[in-house]
């Protein structure tokens, strides 16, 4: 973990790490005579450097010419590749990963390539590629971009770990397979029957449950497409505590695999020599693994899935050489295997999760031995157990999921003791039973279903009361690795308290001290920080959003971009909240729409959802999208004040700061929604900054030959994404801009910003900043001076 670690905080290629791999490896053979008690010291020092080394294999940036990536946001190309994953199902599209061999582009030879992408196909068909499939198609391939903010998730490294470089999409119509019948052997035949069961039971489900969310659930237990779980249904369980229970995880395979040793044990029981020997519960547990195995490949075989599998066989063989006491070391064994096979597998949540969970499951069972509370065998006492084992899980993991999901849910372990035995032993079993029945027995496999189905419709009801109950759950802030350090270094203070091991308490406690200075010491230059005024144009590809703190620690949030009411991505949810947490904010003053358009919109519906706002201000513009009316009728179930400034000017005082919003449409007079936007002046003393929303020239053109208003300010942020539709010259005349801030997606289809408006804002001397480039624009201003930064340093 440690060479991992390393390898991939500080990269260093080849100068250091292979003449010290050498050296260890040297002076291990030399030890072996002479300095033995060195030799355990030098084997980790081995080891950490094999972890280095892994790592940077992964992260490596020495890709061959032929390379998928240097093919990146070009013109179309035809693409020769095979492929090499199950198909994820989503809304109107499914996704597979491709390993690419070939391409081609127009007017050029075939050319040798490499590299893997992910291929989204659309369109329905029963003759799309299958797993191991030769397929040719025609893409431009579109290279992983991340939101560029701060504390963002870093989703293009997560794909490098995993060996993709690019997106390609594609018609199932306009696919070509080349692989010929006699071409796919005995493996892929199997493979490709796994998916086609898959498919089919997924199909079954769809049309024949009536609960569509329950419905997802059973799917997602049998064949392990989590992908087709709502967001709705996902977020109850995560508030709940119980996210887990949607994806197959160590808990499921445990389940299975305890199922099934409990019929081989029953069965071979019935031989006396086999049990009075002791050898049914071995055999039991070496046949467990054949299911075992067969329920891990046909649920998509996953990382998150491997992980779990490597990790059940590993106490199965621990089991069975009568070694099963020895829980760390076969924990160990395990962590071994997998960060072998897999070094990224160290970055994954669902890895640290599982072994934070498991690590924290046997100290406190080590602690309930020592006081004699693991000695009576009544039911009552294996329930008590149960759950402790439970809160145990929770108390490990609620550090990582504060960490990664801002969200800690206080009613965890109640939820986990009602719903882990509920969905474990009595959905999912049922489940495999409606799977091995629905090729021959539909009637039978439907009736459990609906069984299933009855059972899930209860638990959402019961799940929807208990996150109901005030303060049952809660969103937090981004938790610092400091602060998951302290917490950590408590818990294990506590244990080492319990265990009566006291040598090293005084010393935790001292790093316990400083590791809550420094969270303090953070927080108060934070706060020391607030005398200026900042504005923080957000990264939301196309779209706009920014963040505006107040001296006086007021904060408004102004639009929160979003893509089409088609797209499931959510930008409040993935971009705009993490990046409020990430600062430590829950709560917003005022919210900002400046017109009901789908990239203003779409992302303040989670806003408004998770965060206390307290006043809405928007235009006069409704809009009968499904948008809209969900962001309405939220504003009147969590009881948000809206606003709407009136047609002539209106002024929003706060403190220092001022917010004067200039002349807009009246309901009568629409000149559309992007012409309608809001357009508001911030004011702090000297400095100033204009927010047109997506105006176009005509309403320019108004704005700037009303001599009552001052459109005069320091910073423009770009009307309309910068097209060639706004942005006129007596517009920019009218402002006098320093800088103008084009909020904007990377290659995106409109081809904003547009040359004519750069060259214009050149020629007018207005230096130019864009979120497509830099990344998210940080403005602190004194009232005085202000200063812009980028998150992209350049």
């Amino acid at each position: 973990m440690a060479g991992i670690l390393s390898g991939s905080i500080c990269p260093d290629g080849k100068t250091f790490i292979f003449p010290a791999f050498y050296f260890l490896s040297i002076l291990i053979c030399l030890s072996l005579y002479s300095y033995k008690k060195l030799f355990i010291f030098l084997i980790l020092g081995l080891v950490f450097c094999s972890g280095y080394l892994l790592i940077q294999t992964r992260l490596s940036s020495d890709l061959p010419l032929h390379h998928i990536s240097n093919y990146l946001d070009t013109k179309k190309i035809k693409l020769t590749g095979r492929v090499i994953s199950f198909k994820k199902h989503h809304k109107i599209k499914y996704s597979t990963i491709v390993l690419i061999q070939s391409i081609e582009t127009i007017g050029d030879t075939k050319k040798k390539a490499t590299g893997k992408i992910i291929l989204n196909i659309y369109g329905l068909s029963k003759t799309g590629p299958e797993f191991g499939d030769i397929i040719i198609f025609e893409s431009s391939i579109k290279s992983i971009r991340n939101f560029m903010n701060p504390g963002a998730f870093d989703y293009q490294r997560f794909l490098k770990l995993k060996g993709i470089y690019g997106t390609a999409y594609s018609d199932t119509k306009k696919i070509k397979i080349l692989t010929q019948p006699d071409q796919v052997n005995v493996f892929l035949k199997l493979i490709r029957k796994i998916e086609d069961l898959r498919t089919r039971y997924y199909d079954f489900i769809s049309i024949h449950a009536k609960d569509s969310k329950s419905s997802t659930i059973i799917a997602s237990l049998v064949t392990g497409k989590k992908e087709i779980i709502s967001q709705d249904l996902r977020d109850l369980f995560s508030k709940a505590g119980i996210s887990h229970l949607l994806a197959i995880s160590g808990l499921h395979l445990s389940i299975v695999s305890l199922l099934f040793f409990n019929l081989f044990y029953r069965i071979l029981s019935f031989s006396p020599s086999l049990t009075n020997s002791g050898r049914a519960k071995k055999i039991a547990g070496i046949l467990s693994i054949f299911p075992l195995t067969g329920y891990a490949v046909f649920s998509g075989f996953s990382p998150s899935t491997q992980r779990a599998f490597i990790m059940i066989i590993v106490l199965l063989f621990s089991f069975v050489s009568e070694k099963e006491k020895d829980i760390v070391s076969s924990l160990s064994v395990a962590g071994i295997i997998i960060l072998t096979l897999d070094p990224a597998a160290l970055f994954s949540i669902s890895f640290q999760l599982s072994f934070m969970a498991v690590i924290f499951i046997v100290a406190g069972v080590s602690v309930l031995k020592k006081y004699f509370l693991l000695q009576k065998t009544s039911v009552i006492a294996k329930m008590g157990l149960m759950l402790c084992i439970t809160l145990f899980a929770s108390l490990g993991t609620f550090p990582l999921t504060a960490h990664y999901f801002n969200i800690v849910s206080i009613i965890a372990l109640l939820s986990n003791v009602i719903f882990i035995p509920v969905i474990g032993f009595i959905i999912l079993p049922l489940g495999l039973i409606s799977f091995v029945c629905f090729s021959f027995s539909p009637v039978f496999s439907i009736l459990i279903i609906n069984v299933c189905i009855q059972i899930l419709s209860v638990s959402i009801s019961i799940l929807n009361f208990i996150i109901s109950i005030p303060f049952s759950w809660s969103r937090v802030a981004t938790l610092q690795w400091y602060e998951i350090a302290a917490i950590y270094l408590v818990f294990i203070l506590i244990f080492l308290s319990l265990k009566g091991r006291k040598k090293l308490l005084p010393f935790i406690v001292f790093i316990i001290f400083l590791l809550v200075i420094v969270s303090f010491s953070t927080d108060r230059f934070q706060n020391s920080s607030n005398s200026n005024l900042k504005i923080t144009i957000i990264d939301v590809g196309q779209g706009n959003s920014a963040l505006i703190q107040t001296p006086e620690g007021k904060t408004i949030l102004v639009d929160g971009g979003g893509f089409s009411d088609a797209s499931s991505f959510d930008t409040g949810k993935f971009i705009v909240a993490p990046f409020l947490w990430q600062k430590g904010i829950w709560s917003l003053d005022y919210v900002i729409l400046t017109h009901p358009e789908s990239d203003h919109l779409n992302g303040l519906i989670f806003i408004l959802a998770n965060f206390a706002v307290q006043t809405l201000i928007k235009n006069h513009d409704r809009k009968n999208s499904e948008s809209y009316v969900n962001l309405m009728r939220l504003c009147k179930k969590v009881n948000i004040r809206i606003w709407t400034p009136s047609t002539r000017a209106d002024q929003l005082n706060l403190g220092p700061i001022k917010l004067i919003f200039y002349e807009s449409p009246n309901e009568k007079f629409s000149y559309g929604y992007n012409n309608n936007s809001l357009v508001f002046k911030l004011i702090y003393n000297k400095f100033s900054m204009l927010f047109p929303g997506d105006i176009l020239n005509n309403r320019e053109k108004n704005l700037s030959n009303n001599t009552d208003i001052n459109l005069d300010s320091n910073i423009l942020l770009s009307p309309h994404h910068g097209s060639t539709t706004s942005s006129t010259k007596v517009f920019l005349d009218k402002i006098k801009p320093g800088i103008v801030i084009i909020s904007c997606g990377r290659h995106n289809r409109y081809g904003f910003p547009h040359d004519k408006v750069l060259k214009r804002y050149k020629k007018f001397g207005i230096q130019i900043f864009r979120t497509d480039t830099d990344g998210a624009i940080f403005i602190s201003s004194d009232g005085k001076h202000f200063s812009t930064k980028t998150h992209m340093v350049k």
